[in-house]
């Protein structure tokens, strides 16, 4: 994909249906759209910089209610410059709120099904249909299982777990 991630964040607005003034999104639904349907291939520290690139230096988005909700609104010069660049888009979404996200990713890495899902900000991993304790116990169990190093250190598993499923091409369901 050409588009920088603050162009894929852009146009993965325009399909949450984001409008100045109008409904807030959760990053993770831009996240989760970007690279569902723009097959962006990026993780979630790089969109989660680009977006407060975004906010604090550029003002194409603003944060909806305080800083580090991750919740955003588009400003007038954010949605000025997604239609400049992407021109009509039809909303394949609505733009969700924390509380009402939802989401799935689900694949098969050496015999392992792996099914990843979230309900506003609670995350919970299934590994051949058994909930595991932990997210960093699943990462453990992949990496056992599979030749992929998953490296929790400093970092959310949840997060880890996510990106891995976005570079092994698993399915994301929203």
């Amino acid at each position: 994909m050409s588009d920088s991630i603050e162009n894929q964040l852009l146009h993965a607005s325009l399909l949450c249906g984001m409008v100045p003034n109008g409904k807030q999104a959760y990053r993770l639904q831009l996240f989760f759209v970007a690279n569902r349907e723009l097959g962006s291939k990026s993780h979630q520290s790089d969109f989660q910089r680009a977006l407060e690139t975004g906010v604090d230096t550029k003002g194409l988005w603003d944060n909806s209610g305080y800083r580090g909700s991750g919740e955003y609104v588009i400003t007038e010069l954010g949605y000025k410059i997604a239609k400049m660049i992407y021109g009509e888009v039809n909303a394949k979404y609505q733009p969700v709120r924390v509380a009402e996200f939802r989401c799935r990713a689900t694949g098969i890495i050496n015999e392992l099904h792996i099914e990843l899902r979230t309900v506003g900000k609670t995350s919970e991993v299934f590994i051949n249909n058994k909930k595991c304790r932990s997210a960093k116990e699943a990462c453990q169990i992949i990496e056992n299982g599979s030749n992929l190093h998953l490296p929790t250190s400093g970092e959310s598993a949840v997060r880890v777990l996510y990106n891995m499923a976005v570079d092994q091409d698993f399915e994301l369901i929203l």
